[in-house]
C-alpha cells in the first residue's frame, strides 16, 4: 500500500513540475525557441520600456533562450534580423514567449506564448497571402474586433506614423542634433555652420563600404570649399567598424549609433536605404539627399563644393 501511495505522489509531483515548466515566473520575461539555419545574434529594442536601450538576443545554432526581469503588462519588443527586417513580440510579466521559424522564411516566423502573440501571428499569416490592395481592410477588421489588444495599439501607431510627413525635404533645415565621434569630438549644428557638410548613413551589413569611402576620400581631395564629413554608422556591434576604420584609413569624423531605428536623425531625414547621403550648405540647409550618389549627390556637389573654386 505504501509503495502504491509513493508512486502516486511521484506521479503528482512530476505533473506539477511539468505544469510549472510551461509558464514563466512572475516578474520575469522569457523568450525561447528556434530559428532553423540562423547563425547570427539578433538585436532587440523596446518602444515602451520592456528593456532599456538595445539588447542582444544570442542565437546558438538557431536556438534562443533569453530572460529578463519584467513586471508589467502590455509591453512589446522588436527583434531586428540581420537583414534589418523586424519581428514584434508582445509581452506580459510571467510570459514564456516561443519563437519558431526558419532563416530562409523569416517573414513566416511563428510567435506564441500569449493571446496577443497568437493573434498577431495569425494576422501576419493572413496578410502574407493577400494582395496589397486588400491588406488595409483586413487590418481594419482586426482593429475593430480587438479594440483592447496590444496588437491594435501597435497597428494604430504604425498607421499614424505613415501619415505623418517625417522626412525632411531639400530646402529645409537640418534637424538639431549632437553626437560625440569615436575620437571624442562633438559634432552638432553649431559646429557645422559656416561649412558644407556631408552626412553618410551606412552599415557594414549592407555592403558597398569600400566604394562609399573611396567617394568620400576623392570628394575631400577635390573640395574647393570648407567641407565636414560625418560617417554615421548604424551597426549595433562596433567590431566591424573598428576593422573598417583601421583597414580603410577613415580619417574623417565617424560616429557609431547603436539605437538603430530609434535614432531620431536618420528617421527625420527619411533614411530608408543605406548608404544614404545628406549634403547641407553653410547655413545647415539641406541641398541634396538620397542613396544614388551619381544622380542625387554628384551634380550638387560639383556645383557647390568641388567646382566652386573654378568659377
Amino acid at each position: 500500500m505504501l509503495h502504491v501511495l509513493s508512486n502516486k505522489y511521484i506521479v503528482i509531483l512530476f505533473t506539477l513540475l511539468a505544469l510549472a515548466s510551461c509558464g514563466g515566473r512572475e516578474g520575469e520575461l522569457r523568450i525561447k525557441g528556434e530559428i532553423k539555419g540562423l547563425n547570427a545574434d539578433l538585436t532587440m529594442y523596446s518602444r515602451d520600456g520592456v528593456i532599456q536601450g538595445i539588447d542582444t538576443l544570442h542565437v546558438i545554432k538557431g536556438k534562443i533562450d533569453w530572460t529578463c526581469p519584467y513586471n508589467k503588462e502590455g509591453g512589446s519588443l522588436t527583434i531586428v534580423y540581420p537583414t534589418y527586417s523586424t519581428l514584434t513580440l508582445f509581452c506580459n510579466s510571467g510570459d514564456v514567449i516561443v519563437i519558431e521559424g526558419d532563416a530562409k522564411q523569416l517573414g513566416a516566423t511563428k510567435v506564441s506564448g500569449n493571446a496577443d502573440n497568437d493573434a498577431y501571428t495569425l494576422l501576419r499569416q493572413k496578410l502574407s497571402s493577400l494582395e496589397d490592395s486588400k491588406k488595409d481592410s483586413l487590418i481594419e477588421e482586426f482593429v475593430n474586433t480587438h479594440p483592447e489588444s496590444s496588437v491594435t495599439r501597435m497597428l494604430q501607431l504604425e498607421k499614424l506614423a505613415t501619415r505623418q510627413p517625417l522626412a525632411l525635404s531639400i530646402g529645409e533645415m537640418l534637424p538639431e542634433f549632437s553626437v560625440v565621434t569615436r575620437k571624442g569630438d562633438t559634432i552638432n549644428n553649431d559646429s557645422l555652420r559656416g561649412k558644407f557638410s556631408l552626412l553618410v548613413f551606412w552599415a557594414n551589413w549592407r555592403g558597398g563600404t569600400g566604394t562609399m569611402n573611396t567617394r568620400i576620400r576623392r570628394l575631400r581631395r577635390q573640395a574647393q570649399r570648407p567641407l565636414v564629413c560625418l560617417s554615421y554608422n548604424l551597426d549595433v556591434n562596433s567590431s566591424a567598424l573598428d576593422y573598417i576604420e583601421r583597414t580603410d584609413s577613415i580619417t574623417w569624423h565617424s560616429y557609431n549609433n547603436k539605437n538603430l531605428f530609434m535614432a531620431e536623425l536618420p528617421s527625420r531625414l527619411g533614411v530608408r536605404d543605406i548608404p544614404y547621403y545628406v549634403l547641407t550648405d553653410t547655413t545647415n540647409r539641406i541641398i541634396a539627399s538620397g542613396s544614388d550618389w551619381k544622380n542625387d549627390m554628384e551634380p550638387v556637389l560639383n556645383d557647390s563644393v568641388v567646382g566652386a573654386g573654378k568659377k
